[in-house]
């Protein structure tokens, strides 16, 4: 029934693009939509991993794994678009962004202030239209504080990201990058580890 209905509005939308009712419908639509971002940050703040990890699953539509672990501040953009592994830790005040796909792996450890976005700008289009592409982050990847990834970036399995480092390119499996933009540092052993998620601190 919701179906249907969510189909028929669509369907209205896209053929009468110009009417009034259209532009209301798209405009409660995106109150909708940024009202829930806002409950998110609100939640983000309660000190208490079981009552935002619930929150996150069924409410935000997070595809979240078993044991991992999303810490204070996080904020989303489309977080039904975000799917994140299991035994993972996403530290604090990391912003996520699903509107293209964001796929992070198994045991990777996403430090604090982290950006991942999916989507932006594009500066060559005369109308500055948005342009994206998913961003996957694979098992055991290890992306350091204030790192920024750009849309269309994959990192390969067991790579490091060093802090404040800006990736616009893929990156290779097990090697370290930095700086602006990311480039090769150094190789990194092959660890394949659990990451221990069992002792969560209660303020963050």
């Amino acid at each position: 029934m919701v179906r249907m209905l969510k189909k028929k509005i669509k369907l209205f939308i896209e053929t009468h693009p110009q009417s009034k009712i259209s532009a209301c419908i798209l405009q409660f639509n995106d109150l909708i939509y940024d009202f829930s971002l806002y409950i998110a940050t609100l939640v983000g703040f309660i000190p208490s991993h079981t009552i935002r990890i619930i929150f996150y699953r069924c409410i935000l539509k997070i595809h979240l794994g078993k044991s991992s672990i999303i810490y204070w501040g996080c904020r989303f953009f489309k977080p039904s678009g975000i799917t994140i592994g299991h035994n993972s830790i996403i530290g604090n005040d990391v912003f996520l962004d699903g509107r293209n796909g964001l796929f992070i792996g198994n045991n990777v450890n996403i430090s604090g202030e982290v950006r991942i976005f999916t989507e932006e700008h594009d500066v060559e289009n005369q109308n500055f239209s948005g342009i994206g592409a998913p961003v996957y982050i694979e098992d055991w990847a290890y992306i350091a504080s204030r790192a920024i990834i750009l849309p269309g970036v994959k990192i390969g399995q067991g790579a490091v990201v060093a802090a404040g480092a800006v990736v616009t390119k893929d990156i290779e499996p097990w090697i370290v990058v930095g700086g602006i933009p990311a480039k090769f540092i150094k190789k990194r052993p092959i660890l394949k580890y659990t990451l221990n998620t069992k002792r969560k601190r209660l303020f963050q």
